[in-house]
Protein backbone atom coordinates (compact mmCIF):
# COMPACT_ATOMS: atom_id res chain seq x y z
CA UNK A 1 0.00 0.00 0.00
CA UNK A 2 1.49 3.06 -1.12
CA UNK A 3 2.81 5.35 1.45
CA UNK A 4 0.73 8.86 1.60
CA UNK A 5 2.68 11.63 2.73
CA UNK A 6 1.97 14.80 3.99
CA UNK A 7 1.79 18.00 2.90
CA UNK A 8 4.90 20.81 3.25
CA UNK A 9 3.30 23.98 5.26
CA UNK A 10 6.75 25.22 5.49
CA UNK A 11 4.94 28.95 3.65
CA UNK A 12 1.78 28.24 6.02
CA UNK A 13 4.20 28.51 8.67
CA UNK A 14 5.83 31.24 7.49
CA UNK A 15 2.44 33.29 6.09
CA UNK A 16 1.07 32.99 9.70
CA UNK A 17 4.11 34.47 11.03
CA UNK A 18 4.09 37.66 9.15
CA UNK A 19 0.83 38.22 9.90
CA UNK A 20 1.40 37.52 13.85
CA UNK A 21 4.94 40.17 13.33
CA UNK A 22 2.42 42.49 11.68
CA UNK A 23 -0.25 42.69 14.76
CA UNK A 24 2.12 42.97 17.00
CA UNK A 25 3.83 45.58 14.95
CA UNK A 26 0.58 47.57 14.62
CA UNK A 27 -0.52 47.01 18.55
CA UNK A 28 2.88 48.05 19.28
CA UNK A 29 2.41 51.42 17.30
CA UNK A 30 -1.22 52.39 18.53
CA UNK A 31 0.35 51.82 21.96
CA UNK A 32 3.14 54.26 21.41
CA UNK A 33 0.61 56.12 19.19
CA UNK A 34 -1.54 56.49 22.21
CA UNK A 35 1.51 57.41 25.07
CA UNK A 36 2.71 59.79 22.73
CA UNK A 37 -0.57 61.27 22.82
CA UNK A 38 -1.46 60.79 26.68
CA UNK A 39 2.27 62.21 27.24
CA UNK A 40 1.32 65.80 25.15
CA UNK A 41 -2.08 65.65 26.52
CA UNK A 42 -0.23 65.63 30.07
CA UNK A 43 2.27 68.16 29.28
CA UNK A 44 -0.33 70.33 28.15
CA UNK A 45 -2.37 70.02 31.00
CA UNK A 46 0.85 70.63 33.52
CA UNK A 47 1.52 73.90 31.40
CA UNK A 48 -2.31 74.79 31.77
CA UNK A 49 -2.27 73.93 35.28
CA UNK A 50 1.41 76.30 36.12
CA UNK A 51 -0.34 78.92 33.40
CA UNK A 52 -2.97 79.21 36.09
CA UNK A 53 -1.00 79.21 39.17
CA UNK A 54 1.05 81.67 37.66
CA UNK A 55 -2.17 83.84 36.83
CA UNK A 56 -2.59 83.09 40.70
CA UNK A 57 0.49 84.36 41.93
CA UNK A 58 0.14 87.52 39.89
CA UNK A 59 -3.13 88.16 42.00
CA UNK A 60 -1.42 87.17 45.23
CA UNK A 61 1.29 89.93 44.16
CA UNK A 62 -1.07 92.61 43.80
CA UNK A 63 -3.07 91.73 46.85
CA UNK A 64 0.20 91.58 49.06
CA UNK A 65 1.49 95.13 47.87
CA UNK A 66 -2.38 96.31 48.44
CA UNK A 67 -2.04 94.68 51.85
CA UNK A 68 0.89 96.26 52.43
CA UNK A 69 -0.59 99.91 51.40
CA UNK A 70 -4.25 99.70 51.32
CA UNK A 71 -4.39 102.74 48.84
CA UNK A 72 -1.75 101.19 46.85
CA UNK A 73 -5.06 101.01 43.79
CA UNK A 74 -4.93 104.39 43.38
CA UNK A 75 -1.70 105.05 41.94
CA UNK A 76 -2.24 102.69 39.01
CA UNK A 77 0.55 101.83 37.07
CA UNK A 78 2.22 104.80 38.58
CA UNK A 79 3.98 102.56 41.39
CA UNK A 80 8.39 102.53 42.30
CA UNK A 81 8.12 98.92 43.11
CA UNK A 82 8.68 97.28 39.50
CA UNK A 83 8.34 93.87 41.64
CA UNK A 84 5.11 93.74 39.87
CA UNK A 85 4.23 94.63 36.16
CA UNK A 86 0.66 97.08 36.28
CA UNK A 87 -0.13 98.16 32.99
CA UNK A 88 -3.12 99.32 30.92
CA UNK A 89 -2.71 97.99 28.06
CA UNK A 90 -3.66 93.94 26.69
CA UNK A 91 -1.90 91.96 29.14
CA UNK A 92 -0.85 89.52 25.80
CA UNK A 93 0.79 93.02 24.55
CA UNK A 94 2.95 93.12 27.89
CA UNK A 95 6.75 93.24 27.59
CA UNK A 96 7.35 93.77 31.48
CA UNK A 97 6.18 90.63 32.70
CA UNK A 98 7.16 89.42 36.17
CA UNK A 99 8.80 85.54 36.71
CA UNK A 100 7.10 83.30 39.24
CA UNK A 101 9.24 82.74 42.04
CA UNK A 102 10.57 79.34 41.91
CA UNK A 103 8.52 78.18 38.54
CA UNK A 104 11.36 78.46 35.38
CA UNK A 105 9.81 79.72 32.37
CA UNK A 106 6.18 80.50 34.28
CA UNK A 107 5.46 84.31 34.10
CA UNK A 108 2.48 86.72 34.47
CA UNK A 109 1.41 89.95 33.80
CA UNK A 110 -1.33 91.95 35.42
CA UNK A 111 -4.31 94.29 33.83
CA UNK A 112 -6.26 96.92 35.81
CA UNK A 113 -9.29 97.42 34.95
CA UNK A 114 -11.42 100.26 34.72
CA UNK A 115 -14.92 100.09 36.29
CA UNK A 116 -18.13 99.20 33.74
CA UNK A 117 -19.64 102.24 34.23
CA UNK A 118 -16.77 104.63 33.92
CA UNK A 119 -16.20 106.67 30.57
CA UNK A 120 -12.33 105.90 31.60
CA UNK A 121 -10.64 103.00 29.07
CA UNK A 122 -8.25 102.34 31.63
CA UNK A 123 -7.09 103.47 35.48
CA UNK A 124 -6.34 107.31 35.42
CA UNK A 125 -4.11 108.26 38.66
CA UNK A 126 -5.76 111.31 38.39
CA UNK A 127 -9.29 110.11 38.87
CA UNK A 128 -9.01 106.51 40.21
CA UNK A 129 -12.22 106.51 41.71
CA UNK A 130 -13.99 107.51 39.28
CA UNK A 131 -11.59 105.48 36.48
CA UNK A 132 -12.01 102.14 39.08
CA UNK A 133 -14.35 101.88 41.48
CA UNK A 134 -17.76 100.80 40.54
CA UNK A 135 -20.42 102.63 41.65
CA UNK A 136 -23.14 100.47 41.34
CA UNK A 137 -25.39 97.83 43.59
CA UNK A 138 -24.39 95.10 44.31
CA UNK A 139 -20.42 95.34 43.33
CA UNK A 140 -20.53 99.21 44.03
CA UNK A 141 -17.35 100.14 45.81
CA UNK A 142 -15.24 97.74 44.21
CA UNK A 143 -12.36 97.10 41.62
CA UNK A 144 -10.87 94.72 39.51
CA UNK A 145 -7.84 93.45 38.24
CA UNK A 146 -6.80 90.49 35.63
CA UNK A 147 -3.95 88.32 35.72
CA UNK A 148 -2.48 86.72 33.17
CA UNK A 149 0.12 83.72 33.07
CA UNK A 150 2.38 82.34 30.73
CA UNK A 151 4.29 78.85 30.93
CA UNK A 152 5.40 77.44 27.76
CA UNK A 153 3.00 79.21 25.18
CA UNK A 154 0.05 78.48 27.50
CA UNK A 155 -1.95 80.76 29.00
CA UNK A 156 -4.83 81.34 31.79
CA UNK A 157 -5.80 83.95 32.79
CA UNK A 158 -8.25 85.04 36.05
CA UNK A 159 -10.06 88.41 36.99
CA UNK A 160 -10.03 89.43 40.80
CA UNK A 161 -12.57 91.58 42.29
CA UNK A 162 -11.05 93.55 45.47
CA UNK A 163 -14.26 94.55 47.93
CA UNK A 164 -13.82 97.18 51.18
CA UNK A 165 -13.07 94.62 54.27
CA UNK A 166 -16.58 94.10 56.15
CA UNK A 167 -17.64 92.26 59.14
CA UNK A 168 -19.85 90.65 57.20
CA UNK A 169 -17.38 89.04 55.66
CA UNK A 170 -16.92 86.34 59.21
CA UNK A 171 -18.77 84.58 61.11
CA UNK A 172 -16.65 85.00 63.69
CA UNK A 173 -14.59 88.04 64.66
CA UNK A 174 -12.90 89.98 67.62
CA UNK A 175 -10.80 92.53 68.62
CA UNK A 176 -9.10 90.87 71.47
CA UNK A 177 -9.19 87.37 72.41
CA UNK A 178 -10.13 87.56 75.85
CA UNK A 179 -12.68 87.97 78.54
CA UNK A 180 -14.74 91.59 78.85
CA UNK A 181 -13.16 93.21 81.69
CA UNK A 182 -16.96 94.02 82.89
CA UNK A 183 -16.38 89.93 83.69
CA UNK A 184 -14.01 90.45 86.55
CA UNK A 185 -16.46 91.73 88.68
CA UNK A 186 -15.34 94.06 91.38
CA UNK A 187 -14.93 97.63 90.42
CA UNK A 188 -10.94 97.51 90.80
CA UNK A 189 -10.32 93.94 88.77
CA UNK A 190 -12.76 95.81 86.00
CA UNK A 191 -10.43 99.26 85.77
CA UNK A 192 -7.35 96.77 86.04
CA UNK A 193 -8.51 94.52 83.25
CA UNK A 194 -9.59 97.63 80.77
CA UNK A 195 -5.86 98.59 81.15
CA UNK A 196 -4.07 95.31 80.76
CA UNK A 197 -6.73 92.93 79.16
CA UNK A 198 -7.18 95.45 76.23
CA UNK A 199 -4.03 94.56 75.27
CA UNK A 200 -3.03 92.08 72.54
CA UNK A 201 -0.89 88.69 73.12
CA UNK A 202 1.73 90.51 71.56
CA UNK A 203 1.43 93.47 73.22
CA UNK A 204 1.89 92.02 76.45
CA UNK A 205 -1.55 91.25 77.80
CA UNK A 206 -0.25 87.96 79.70
CA UNK A 207 3.21 90.30 80.81
CA UNK A 208 1.92 92.06 84.16
CA UNK A 209 -0.58 90.68 86.81
CA UNK A 210 -4.39 92.90 87.57
CA UNK A 211 -5.64 93.54 90.62
CA UNK A 212 -5.78 91.14 93.41
CA UNK A 213 -3.09 88.33 91.85
CA UNK A 214 -5.23 87.77 88.81
CA UNK A 215 -4.40 87.48 85.21
CA UNK A 216 -6.47 88.24 82.44
CA UNK A 217 -7.85 85.23 80.87
CA UNK A 218 -7.07 82.92 77.93
CA UNK A 219 -10.01 81.49 76.27
CA UNK A 220 -9.25 78.51 74.28
CA UNK A 221 -10.82 76.93 71.20
CA UNK A 222 -11.51 73.40 72.53
CA UNK A 223 -12.02 70.31 70.66
CA UNK A 224 -15.89 69.77 69.82
CA UNK A 225 -15.73 73.81 68.73
CA UNK A 226 -17.28 74.43 65.26
CA UNK A 227 -17.30 77.71 63.70
CA UNK A 228 -18.10 77.05 60.30
CA UNK A 229 -17.18 80.05 58.04
CA UNK A 230 -14.41 82.70 57.65
CA UNK A 231 -12.63 83.91 60.58
CA UNK A 232 -10.97 87.31 62.12
CA UNK A 233 -8.84 88.49 65.11
CA UNK A 234 -7.04 91.27 65.59
CA UNK A 235 -5.53 89.23 68.01
CA UNK A 236 -4.42 85.61 68.43
CA UNK A 237 -6.13 82.21 68.41
CA UNK A 238 -5.28 80.16 71.88
CA UNK A 239 -5.89 76.41 70.89
CA UNK A 240 -6.53 73.68 72.93
CA UNK A 241 -7.00 70.23 71.38
CA UNK A 242 -8.15 70.26 67.88
CA UNK A 243 -11.30 72.18 67.56
CA UNK A 244 -12.84 72.87 63.93
CA UNK A 245 -11.99 76.64 62.38
CA UNK A 246 -13.36 77.12 59.29
CA UNK A 247 -16.14 75.52 56.75
CA UNK A 248 -13.53 74.31 53.81
CA UNK A 249 -9.87 75.43 52.82
CA UNK A 250 -12.03 78.52 50.83
CA UNK A 251 -12.56 80.10 54.23
CA UNK A 252 -10.21 82.69 55.24
CA UNK A 253 -8.81 82.27 58.87
CA UNK A 254 -7.34 85.79 59.47
CA UNK A 255 -5.03 86.47 62.19
CA UNK A 256 -3.36 89.88 62.37
CA UNK A 257 -0.94 88.18 64.85
CA UNK A 258 2.51 86.44 64.90
CA UNK A 259 3.13 84.41 62.26
CA UNK A 260 2.11 80.99 63.79
CA UNK A 261 -1.35 83.02 64.60
CA UNK A 262 -2.11 80.88 67.35
CA UNK A 263 -1.01 80.09 70.23
CA UNK A 264 -1.35 76.28 72.28
CA UNK A 265 -3.14 76.99 75.84
CA UNK A 266 -0.34 75.72 77.70
CA UNK A 267 2.05 77.99 76.14
CA UNK A 268 -0.08 81.18 76.66
CA UNK A 269 1.66 82.71 80.22
CA UNK A 270 -0.50 81.93 83.30
CA UNK A 271 -3.10 80.21 81.78
CA UNK A 272 -3.42 77.61 83.79
CA UNK A 273 -3.74 74.93 81.92
CA UNK A 274 -1.68 71.92 80.20
CA UNK A 275 -3.42 71.21 77.01
CA UNK A 276 -1.98 71.34 73.86
CA UNK A 277 -3.02 72.89 70.47
CA UNK A 278 -3.13 71.28 67.20
CA UNK A 279 -3.94 72.46 64.02
CA UNK A 280 -5.40 69.42 62.29
CA UNK A 281 -9.36 70.30 62.29
CA UNK A 282 -8.27 73.61 60.63
CA UNK A 283 -10.48 73.16 57.72
CA UNK A 284 -9.88 77.45 56.20
CA UNK A 285 -6.74 78.76 55.03
CA UNK A 286 -4.97 80.30 57.88
CA UNK A 287 -3.60 83.36 57.39
CA UNK A 288 -1.35 85.27 59.83
CA UNK A 289 -0.19 89.30 60.23
CA UNK A 290 -3.62 89.99 58.97
CA UNK A 291 -5.12 93.71 58.46
CA UNK A 292 -6.75 94.95 61.58
CA UNK A 293 -9.83 95.93 60.95
CA UNK A 294 -11.79 98.43 63.70
CA UNK A 295 -15.23 99.55 64.24
CA UNK A 296 -15.48 103.29 64.21
CA UNK A 297 -16.22 104.13 68.22
CA UNK A 298 -19.64 104.67 68.19
CA UNK A 299 -23.10 103.90 66.51
CA UNK A 300 -24.19 107.30 66.05
CA UNK A 301 -23.87 107.27 62.56
CA UNK A 302 -27.24 105.15 62.45
CA UNK A 303 -28.74 107.90 64.82
CA UNK A 304 -28.50 110.11 61.41
CA UNK A 305 -29.55 107.79 59.18
CA UNK A 306 -33.01 106.80 60.88
CA UNK A 307 -35.94 108.53 60.05
CA UNK A 308 -37.24 110.89 63.32
CA UNK A 309 -40.41 108.58 63.91
CA UNK A 310 -38.10 105.55 64.23
CA UNK A 311 -35.84 107.27 66.46
CA UNK A 312 -36.78 106.13 70.27
CA UNK A 313 -35.37 106.44 73.65
CA UNK A 314 -34.70 104.72 76.81
CA UNK A 315 -35.94 100.95 77.35
CA UNK A 316 -37.82 99.03 74.59
CA UNK A 317 -39.22 96.43 72.96
CA UNK A 318 -39.26 95.34 69.41
CA UNK A 319 -41.61 93.13 68.13
CA UNK A 320 -40.69 91.63 64.52
CA UNK A 321 -43.27 90.15 62.05
CA UNK A 322 -42.58 89.67 58.73
CA UNK A 323 -42.35 92.86 57.29
CA UNK A 324 -43.68 94.91 60.05
CA UNK A 325 -42.50 95.75 63.62
CA UNK A 326 -44.33 96.69 67.20
CA UNK A 327 -42.43 98.64 69.11
CA UNK A 328 -43.28 99.57 72.49
CA UNK A 329 -42.31 100.75 76.01
CA UNK A 330 -40.92 97.78 78.10
CA UNK A 331 -42.47 97.54 81.55
CA UNK A 332 -44.72 94.54 82.73
CA UNK A 333 -44.20 92.32 79.80
CA UNK A 334 -40.98 89.49 79.36
CA UNK A 335 -42.43 88.76 76.05
CA UNK A 336 -44.22 89.85 72.88
CA UNK A 337 -47.49 88.16 73.06
CA UNK A 338 -49.14 91.61 75.33
CA UNK A 339 -48.48 94.42 73.61
CA UNK A 340 -48.44 97.33 76.60
CA UNK A 341 -47.91 100.99 76.07
CA UNK A 342 -47.31 100.88 72.55
CA UNK A 343 -45.03 103.51 70.40
CA UNK A 344 -44.95 102.54 67.01
CA UNK A 345 -47.04 99.50 65.11
CA UNK A 346 -46.38 99.10 61.23
CA UNK A 347 -44.43 98.18 58.36
CA UNK A 348 -40.29 98.58 58.92
CA UNK A 349 -38.50 101.98 57.96
CA UNK A 350 -37.97 102.81 54.06
CA UNK A 351 -34.70 102.85 54.59
CA UNK A 352 -34.20 99.98 57.33
CA UNK A 353 -32.64 101.57 59.69
CA UNK A 354 -34.43 101.86 63.75
CA UNK A 355 -31.97 103.65 66.45
CA UNK A 356 -32.91 103.99 70.56
CA UNK A 357 -31.41 106.97 71.65
CA UNK A 358 -30.14 106.80 75.81
CA UNK A 359 -30.87 108.88 78.80
CA UNK A 360 -28.50 108.85 81.46
CA UNK A 361 -27.48 105.22 82.48
CA UNK A 362 -27.82 104.30 85.80
CA UNK A 363 -24.38 102.27 86.85
CA UNK A 364 -22.62 99.38 84.40
CA UNK A 365 -23.41 96.60 83.19
CA UNK A 366 -22.66 93.04 84.60
CA UNK A 367 -23.74 89.80 83.46
CA UNK A 368 -23.57 88.28 87.12
CA UNK A 369 -26.45 87.81 89.22
CA UNK A 370 -28.26 90.04 87.15
CA UNK A 371 -32.35 90.21 87.71
CA UNK A 372 -34.86 92.39 85.38
CA UNK A 373 -37.34 94.53 86.96
CA UNK A 374 -40.15 94.48 84.91
CA UNK A 375 -42.31 96.58 87.07
CA UNK A 376 -40.43 99.58 87.89
CA UNK A 377 -40.51 102.55 85.59
CA UNK A 378 -38.92 102.57 82.74
CA UNK A 379 -34.84 102.90 82.33
CA UNK A 380 -33.58 105.74 80.39
CA UNK A 381 -31.40 103.36 79.23
CA UNK A 382 -30.97 103.42 75.58
CA UNK A 383 -31.80 99.44 75.81
CA UNK A 384 -34.33 97.61 72.44
CA UNK A 385 -35.35 93.98 73.78
CA UNK A 386 -36.21 92.44 70.29
CA UNK A 387 -37.32 88.73 69.34
CA UNK A 388 -39.33 87.69 66.19
CA UNK A 389 -39.69 87.29 62.78
CA UNK A 390 -38.46 88.64 59.67
CA UNK A 391 -38.56 88.85 56.25
CA UNK A 392 -37.86 92.88 55.12
CA UNK A 393 -33.84 94.02 55.36
CA UNK A 394 -33.73 95.93 59.06
CA UNK A 395 -30.67 96.91 61.13
CA UNK A 396 -31.46 98.07 64.61
CA UNK A 397 -29.05 99.98 66.26
CA UNK A 398 -28.97 100.63 70.36
CA UNK A 399 -27.24 103.70 72.23
CA UNK A 400 -26.27 101.44 74.98
CA UNK A 401 -27.27 97.19 74.96
CA UNK A 402 -29.38 95.16 72.45
CA UNK A 403 -31.53 92.60 74.40
CA UNK A 404 -32.37 89.30 72.46
CA UNK A 405 -35.86 87.84 74.21
CA UNK A 406 -36.66 84.85 71.82
CA UNK A 407 -35.58 83.43 68.66
CA UNK A 408 -35.13 85.90 65.99
CA UNK A 409 -35.61 84.00 62.33
CA UNK A 410 -35.63 84.81 59.02
CA UNK A 411 -38.94 83.84 58.00
CA UNK A 412 -39.39 80.90 60.81
CA UNK A 413 -36.67 79.22 62.50
CA UNK A 414 -37.19 76.00 59.88
CA UNK A 415 -35.26 78.35 57.55
CA UNK A 416 -31.94 76.70 57.94
CA UNK A 417 -28.50 77.31 56.34
CA UNK A 418 -28.26 77.88 53.21
CA UNK A 419 -30.47 80.84 54.00
CA UNK A 420 -32.80 81.77 51.09
CA UNK A 421 -34.58 84.86 50.40
CA UNK A 422 -34.04 88.76 50.68
CA UNK A 423 -34.34 89.71 53.87
CA UNK A 424 -31.51 90.14 56.30
CA UNK A 425 -31.32 91.57 60.37
CA UNK A 426 -28.59 93.69 61.77
CA UNK A 427 -27.81 93.82 65.57
CA UNK A 428 -25.59 97.04 66.20
CA UNK A 429 -25.23 97.89 69.82
CA UNK A 430 -22.44 100.20 71.01
CA UNK A 431 -21.94 98.08 74.22
CA UNK A 432 -23.22 94.19 74.42
CA UNK A 433 -25.70 92.44 72.78
CA UNK A 434 -27.08 90.33 75.12
CA UNK A 435 -29.23 86.55 75.22
CA UNK A 436 -32.10 87.61 78.31
CA UNK A 437 -31.54 84.79 80.72
CA UNK A 438 -33.53 85.18 84.07
CA UNK A 439 -32.44 82.23 86.68
CA UNK A 440 -33.92 82.33 90.36
CA UNK A 441 -32.11 84.66 92.92
CA UNK A 442 -31.75 84.49 96.41
CA UNK A 443 -29.53 87.12 99.08
CA UNK A 444 -26.79 85.43 100.86
CA UNK A 445 -27.46 85.20 104.49
CA UNK A 446 -25.10 85.02 107.05
CA UNK A 447 -25.19 82.45 109.74
CA UNK A 448 -24.21 81.41 113.30
CA UNK A 449 -24.45 78.99 115.52
CA UNK A 450 -25.93 79.87 119.47
CA UNK A 451 -27.45 77.82 122.27
CA UNK A 452 -30.49 78.51 123.86
CA UNK A 453 -31.07 78.01 127.90
CA UNK A 454 -31.42 74.13 127.78
CA UNK A 455 -28.56 73.93 126.08
CA UNK A 456 -29.53 73.19 122.74
CA UNK A 457 -27.32 74.71 119.30
CA UNK A 458 -29.15 76.11 116.91
CA UNK A 459 -28.30 78.60 113.70
CA UNK A 460 -29.40 81.66 113.41
CA UNK A 461 -29.26 83.56 109.74
CA UNK A 462 -29.45 87.06 108.82
CA UNK A 463 -29.54 88.09 104.65
CA UNK A 464 -27.20 90.60 103.36
CA UNK A 465 -30.39 92.46 101.31
CA UNK A 466 -27.52 94.49 99.31
CA UNK A 467 -26.56 91.58 96.80
CA UNK A 468 -27.71 89.14 95.40
CA UNK A 469 -26.43 84.92 94.66
CA UNK A 470 -27.66 82.19 92.10
CA UNK A 471 -29.30 79.37 93.69
CA UNK A 472 -28.38 77.28 90.65
CA UNK A 473 -31.99 77.38 89.20
CA UNK A 474 -33.50 79.12 85.55
CA UNK A 475 -36.00 81.05 86.34
CA UNK A 476 -39.67 81.52 84.25
CA UNK A 477 -38.62 83.15 81.14
CA UNK A 478 -34.83 81.28 80.27
CA UNK A 479 -34.53 80.21 76.61
CA UNK A 480 -34.11 76.44 76.19
CA UNK A 481 -32.10 76.70 72.98
CA UNK A 482 -32.51 79.67 70.35
CA UNK A 483 -31.74 80.53 67.47
CA UNK A 484 -30.33 84.32 65.97
CA UNK A 485 -30.71 84.52 62.17
CA UNK A 486 -29.10 88.15 62.16
CA UNK A 487 -25.40 89.96 61.90
CA UNK A 488 -24.16 90.85 65.45
CA UNK A 489 -21.91 93.91 66.10
CA UNK A 490 -21.20 94.45 69.79
CA UNK A 491 -18.92 97.96 69.22
CA UNK A 492 -17.08 98.29 72.50
CA UNK A 493 -18.28 95.09 74.35
CA UNK A 494 -19.36 91.69 73.74
CA UNK A 495 -22.35 89.31 72.60
CA UNK A 496 -22.84 87.67 75.41
CA UNK A 497 -25.39 85.54 77.75
CA UNK A 498 -26.82 87.21 80.85
CA UNK A 499 -26.23 85.05 83.94
CA UNK A 500 -24.04 82.82 81.97
CA UNK A 501 -22.53 81.25 84.63
CA UNK A 502 -25.65 80.28 86.70
CA UNK A 503 -28.28 77.62 86.41
CA UNK A 504 -28.83 74.77 84.40
CA UNK A 505 -27.78 74.27 80.91
CA UNK A 506 -30.13 75.88 78.61
CA UNK A 507 -29.58 73.61 75.00
CA UNK A 508 -27.62 75.35 71.71
CA UNK A 509 -27.29 78.78 71.12
CA UNK A 510 -27.27 78.94 67.06
CA UNK A 511 -26.07 81.61 65.15
CA UNK A 512 -27.07 81.90 61.28
CA UNK A 513 -25.01 85.24 60.30
CA UNK A 514 -22.24 86.92 61.99
CA UNK A 515 -20.87 87.93 64.69
CA UNK A 516 -18.20 90.61 65.63
CA UNK A 517 -17.30 91.88 68.96
CA UNK A 518 -14.47 93.70 70.52
CA UNK A 519 -14.06 91.04 73.39
CA UNK A 520 -15.11 87.42 73.33
CA UNK A 521 -18.25 86.88 75.16
CA UNK A 522 -18.96 84.04 77.29
CA UNK A 523 -22.37 81.86 76.67
CA UNK A 524 -22.05 79.06 79.09
CA UNK A 525 -19.83 77.52 81.21
CA UNK A 526 -18.33 73.77 81.18
CA UNK A 527 -18.17 72.87 77.22
CA UNK A 528 -20.08 69.75 75.90
CA UNK A 529 -19.48 67.67 78.71
CA UNK A 530 -21.73 66.92 82.25
CA UNK A 531 -22.24 69.96 84.50
CA UNK A 532 -21.98 73.34 83.32
CA UNK A 533 -24.27 76.10 82.88
CA UNK A 534 -25.92 78.36 79.91
CA UNK A 535 -25.60 77.37 76.25
CA UNK A 536 -22.96 75.10 73.84
CA UNK A 537 -22.07 77.15 70.27
CA UNK A 538 -23.48 76.68 66.80
CA UNK A 539 -21.86 79.20 65.11
CA UNK A 540 -22.70 79.33 60.58
CA UNK A 541 -21.75 81.82 58.23
CA UNK A 542 -24.68 83.31 56.64
CA UNK A 543 -22.69 83.30 52.80
CA UNK A 544 -25.83 85.83 51.78
CA UNK A 545 -24.21 88.85 53.75
CA UNK A 546 -21.44 88.52 50.61
CA UNK A 547 -23.53 90.25 48.42
CA UNK A 548 -26.94 91.50 50.76
CA UNK A 549 -25.99 93.65 53.73
CA UNK A 550 -28.25 94.96 56.63
CA UNK A 551 -29.02 98.76 55.84
CA UNK A 552 -26.04 101.02 56.45
CA UNK A 553 -24.01 98.13 58.80
CA UNK A 554 -21.18 99.57 60.55
CA UNK A 555 -17.95 99.52 58.24
CA UNK A 556 -14.68 99.18 59.36
CA UNK A 557 -12.72 102.27 60.10
CA UNK A 558 -9.82 101.64 58.27
CA UNK A 559 -10.77 99.95 55.14
CA UNK A 560 -8.59 97.12 54.05
CA UNK A 561 -9.25 95.36 50.95
CA UNK A 562 -9.82 91.87 50.25
CA UNK A 563 -10.89 89.83 47.75
CA UNK A 564 -14.23 89.06 46.62
CA UNK A 565 -14.47 87.29 43.96
CA UNK A 566 -12.34 85.34 41.42
CA UNK A 567 -13.28 84.23 38.13
CA UNK A 568 -11.27 82.04 35.42
CA UNK A 569 -11.82 83.54 31.91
Amino acid sequence: MPVRQLDNEDGFTMVMTVIGLSLMAALVLVAVTAVNGDSKLTAHDLMQKQAYEAAKAGIDDYAYHLHANNSYWITCNEVDDKAVNLMNADPSEATGRSAVPGVTGAEYAIELLPATTSKYSQCDPGSPTESMLESLDPLKGTFRIRSTGYDQGVERTIVATFKPASFLDYVYFTQRETSDPRTYGTESLIAEAEKQCSKTIADGRYNTEIAYHKWCDAISFVTGDFINGPMHTNDAFVICGSPTLGASAADPIEVSGPPEGWFSTKNVPHSGSSCTGYDTNFKGTLTANSAVLTPPPTNSELQTIAEEKFRFKGQVRICLSEESMTVMTYLTSNSCGSPTEVQYSGTIPSNGVVYDESGECQGAYSPFDLSYALTEPPSECGNVYVEGDYTGKLTIAAANDIVITGNICLEDCSNEPPMEGEGVLGLVANNFVRIYHPVELRHPQTCEWKQDKYGHWYQECEEITTEWECTGSNASGALNGVTIDAAILAIAHSFIVDNYDCGEKLGTLTVNGAIAQKYRGAVGTGGGGYGGTGYLKSYNYDSRLKYIEPPSFIAPEKTAWVIGRETLE
